[in-house]
């Protein structure tokens, strides 16, 4: 037996932390059975090292056996979940038009809503789906999703009846910028079985109505946070901090503003990196200035997720094992644009040279579908040898196409595995928790049988 390569050890006074990203399980190991581990691994087979704690190690694929390949299971899992035709997906643009103007946006916006004859051809390709498929998800996306609310709703509608009619599991979510989010659309999203919200607020008011102002010019935030209150009592609400080197210093003044309101609990924050994407000339963020490099981002994630942790709006995480990581790569998965183009990025809405098709003959797409399908870290030696890989999988392909975004494709784990593993180890010390602790609900059965 040995150490999996994808181990992080923390070190306390009384105990030993073991995090493996590959399972996404803690363990804790009391000080003086890890001496007996590391002398049981040395090579001493008289040491008291407990059977129970070698079998949390192996259940938590912290320990394989000497001959076991972790790579060729991890590309398993990626090719695996790429591939399957059991899930699938659409991400549906019901307006590329939007009421904010932000001047980070990476879509080259024009005022378009889906029409009938578009929702009919995705009713026709979830219908073709059905017969062998076991879930169906949707992501409500824009523009503003919200300025189509009508083909949303009905959509919903026609694809909740199908689904149970058919028996398979339906959900869905919605990205949005909240200010349409009243309180008689909370209650229709939730009546379609809208399960995630995320919301976008950039800072305290001031700020944010910098960052996200209406078209007209005029702020967004009073109205968003009013939507907010009526909101968490239907909807689960994420709140995205986009920041930059303009508004890091100011979440803080965010985040006591929403503890102040009644929202800690209630909702949760996280924060997004803006990212100067330039492939689109015709978009905002072609001339975006002020971003944060990959690793400083990485760093200010760690203070803004100290800070949430602390005002009630986060609690401890750690990043979950992953297979192919999004629409982008996995293959029973599309982007339908508002007038029926077809895409495989979120960031490619709204970029003409990045239609892979059309909805009308989905099943013909053009040659740029190839170059999604067939992005592969585990050609790159940079990934696979990176502790980030299971919990990252080469994270954003759009970015690792560009040679100038290159190395915003990572996720921060790779920059901070040390630091946020020993965060959540002190959440996991002041919690009392012990023994292996499940990060995830992630089934590692078959991976434990590949590794033993």
């Amino acid at each position: 037996m040995r150490e999996s390569r994808y181990n992080v050890w923390v070190q306390r006074p009384d105990a030993a932390y073991v995090f493996n990203s590959r399972s996404g399980a803690l363990l804790c190991i009391p000080i003086e059975h890890h001496v007996a581990y590391r002398a049981f691994m040395a090579g001493d087979t008289d040491a008291p090292c407990p059977p129970g704690l070698l079998a949390n190690l192996i259940a938590g694929l912290m320990i394989v056996r000497d001959d076991a390949d972790e790579l060729q299971s991890l590309e398993k899992r990626y090719h695996s979940s790429r591939n399957t035709d059991r899930h699938f997906a659409l991400t549906v643009v019901t307006s590329l038009g939007c009421n904010f103007s932000c001047p980070y946006c990476f879509e080259e916006k024009h005022p378009s809503v889906l029409d009938e004859e578009v929702e009919e051809h995705i009713l026709a390709v979830l219908d073709a789906q059905l017969p062998h498929i076991e879930s169906f998800h949707v992501t409500w996306f824009g523009g503003e999703p919200l300025v189509g609310k009508r083909s949303l709703l009905q959509l919903s509608d026609a694809f909740i009846r199908r689904c149970d009619e058919a028996e398979v599991r339906y959900s869905a979510s919605i990205i949005t910028n909240g200010f349409l989010l009243d309180e008689a659309t909370c209650r229709e999203l939730a009546d379609r079985r809208v399960s995630s919200v995320q919301v976008g607020i950039d800072g305290p008011p001031t700020v944010h109505d910098r960052m996200r102002p209406l078209n007209n010019g005029r702020g967004s935030f009073d109205r968003i946070l009013a939507n907010l209150h009526k909101a968490v009592d239907h909807l689960d609400i994420k709140v995205r901090v986009n920041i930059d080197e303009g508004n890091a210093s100011s979440v803080e003044e965010l985040f006591k503003l929403l503890a102040d309101e009644g929202f800690g609990g209630k909702l949760t924050v996280y924060p997004g990196q803006i990212v100067g994407v330039q492939q689109n000339l015709r978009a905002p963020s072609a001339t975006y200035r002020g971003c944060f490099s990959n690793t400083e981002f990485a760093s200010e994630e760690r203070r803004f997720l100290d800070l949430a942790v602390r005002y009630g709006l986060a609690e401890p995480r750690l990043p979950s094992p992953t297979g192919a990581p999004c629409t982008a790569v996995r293959a029973n998965e599309l982007v339908v644009g508002s007038r029926g183009e077809l895409y495989k990025c979120w960031d490619s809405v709204g970029d003409r040279n990045e239609v892979i098709g059309d909805i009308r003959e989905h099943a013909s797409p053009n040659g740029r579908l190839a170059k999604w399908l067939s992005y592969d870290p585990f050609q790159d030696q940079e990934c696979r040898g990176c502790i980030a890989l299971p919990v990252c999988m080469g994270g954003c392909a759009h970015h690792a196409f560009d040679d100038l975004l290159y190395e915003n494709r990572c996720g921060t784990f790779r920059h901070t595995f040390h630091e946020q593993v020993s965060r959540f180890v002190d959440f996991a010390e002041q919690n009392r928790l012990t023994g292996l602790m499940s990060i995830t609900g992630l089934s590692r059965s078959m991976e434990t049988a590949d590794a033993l």
